[in-house]
């Protein structure tokens, strides 16, 4: 028996074989018309794409020198997916092909896709997709129906197998082109950068709000040391993660495209009739120029961008339309960090920040005494403690003292959103009186609330609530101050 074994083997195989017999051959060549007939590479050899499969049909057309699916020319263009797609059409190799008296073990008797292709040459060619080969990675398929059976890449499958929103492009924002060379005397060149941001929807429905680049050339003002600042509700100096966040929000690219051309019942499926966040924001490259030693910047290449974000899908990406783009888009929630932000997410913690040199006066009036710290600066001396007198009803006190003293009154953090706004006395009131008449006075009115927190309620309407162990160390910290005892920070 093992030499007849030995024997067999060694026998040649037919070509072609029948039933579901096959011929193993390194690659077949089943579909070549990526060249001409010189072979001279061809950059369109698809001219029309015709499918059909689970998920609907559609087809595929020429559109000013490149393909897009019917009814979507006013949508982004996937220019991979489609690159993918005639790639494979135009260019097919098979590791087997069979010739089998039963298509139905393949699968073929009811296709899961079909795509009639017409080349360059005007030639046609149809296929058929049978069932995927288990732990094979591959799938069968026949040509022109009554054809014979390839197997072929699954790949071949999943371009079949796609709904007409794979090939929408999905690059919705790029970041707006910087002109060539365009570098100062420093050696900074431009750079493309978020310019401002108004954020609302249903989220925000109580205080939508909006932020931009600061532009101020004041160095000695209540802003001079932010990057960006809110321009509404109120004029506040804004986190640091505001500007962090600005870093990652000068392009966008979703996930995928959901549904092209939604109706009003699918809008309201996807949570877009009524939108859950709205970024309106303006993109610009920012270009310096320097002067006698100082950096000034203008900007050129602003655009603006709108973006809607609905519920969300089963992998925690939100649905969104984008600009005037007819179409529903995934995002991640990564790449839209401001979806959930708020007011008190985005404006600076502390009750204000700025150099104390800015600083001509501070008056707290609590428990009923006023306290007036008025401050004269010498900037020509260099000895930090002489630079600065403090003094309080025309008594001088200490001047290192009084610098820890400020970093008390600064460190009173917001905490939280406040539900209503008091009204009558305050128990507190903090008043910063700026050098510069044309700068921000800051007045702020602590009302306690319960036995863990204060509203503050501030000269510019805002509202929030402060720990009121904050509070306490402000009292007990001035009345260390003008006992000559050391301020604890």
């Amino acid at each position: 028996v093992g030499g007849l074994l030995s024997l067999l083997f060694l026998l040649p195989e037919d070509e072609e074989e029948t039933s579901s017999e096959t011929s193993s051959e390194p690659t077949i060549d089943v579909v070549s018309k990526s060249t001409d007939d010189k072979g001279n590479t061809i950059d369109q050899p698809v001219k029309k794409i015709e499918v059909k499969n689970q998920k609907g049909s559609y087809e595929i057309i020429e559109k000013d020198n490149q393909l897009v699916v019917a009814g979507y020319e006013d949508l982004p263009v996937g220019t991979y997916e489609f690159e993918s797609l005639t790639r494979l059409l135009s260019s097919l190799t098979a590791t087997r092909k069979i010739t089998a008296t039963n298509i139905s073990d393949f699968g073929l008797d009811k296709p899961r896709a079909t795509a009639l292709v017409t080349y360059h040459d005007d030639s046609v060619i149809s296929f058929e997709l049978g069932n995927d080969i288990a732990g094979d990675l591959s799938c069968y398929i026949r040509l022109n129906k009554e054809g014979p059976i390839y197997t072929v890449g699954s790949s071949f499958a999943e371009q079949l197998l796609k709904k007409p929103e794979a090939y929408i492009g999905t690059t919705l924002i790029t970041a707006p082109a910087t002109k060539t060379d365009q570098t100062d005397s420093t050696g900074t060149v431009d750079t493309p950068i978020l310019k401002n941001m108004k954020l609302s929807g249903t989220v925000r429905k109580d205080k939508p709000f909006a932020f931009g680049i600061n532009d101020s050339k004041d160095k000695d003002t209540v802003f001079a040391n932010f990057v960006y600042i809110t321009t509404s509700p109120y004029r506040k100096g804004t986190a640091d993660s505001v500007s962090k966040m600005a870093q990652t929000v000068t392009t966008l690219t979703a996930v995928e495209a959901v549904k092209a051309h939604p109706t009003a019942d699918q809008l309201k499926q996807y949570g877009l009739d009524n939108p859950h966040s709205v970024c309106d924001l303006t993109l610009a490259v920012q270009s310096p120029v320097t002067t006698d030693g100082e950096t000034d910047y203008t900007y050129y290449n602003s655009t603006k961008y709108s973006i809607k974000l609905g519920g969300k899908d089963e992998n925690g990406n939100y649905y969104a339309m984008v600009d005037d783009y007819n179409a529903v888009f995934a995002v991640s929630s990564e790449s839209v960090p401001w979806a959930e932000m708020q007011f008190g997410d985005a404006v600076n913690s502390l009750l204000f920040l700025r150099n104390i040199t800015t600083v001509k006066s501070i008056q707290v009036t609590a428990q009923g005494k006023t306290n007036t710290f008025e401050l004269t600066h010498l900037p020509d001396e260099e000895d930090n403690d002489k630079s600065m007198v403090v003094k309080v009803g025309g008594k001088t006190l200490s001047t290192p003292d009084f610098r820890s003293l400020y970093q008390v009154f600064m460190s009173i953090y917001r905490y939280g959103e406040a539900e209503k706004t008091p009204s009558g006395d305050a128990d507190i009131v903090f008043t910063l009186t700026p050098v510069k008449s044309n700068d921000v006075k800051v007045v702020a009115k602590f009302y306690k609330k319960d036995a863990s927190l204060y509203t503050c309620v501030m000269s510019d309407g805002d509202v929030f609530t402060v720990k009121a162990s904050s509070i306490d160390q402000l009292y007990a910290q001035i009345e260390n101050y003008l006992a000559g005892r050391e301020v604890r920070i």
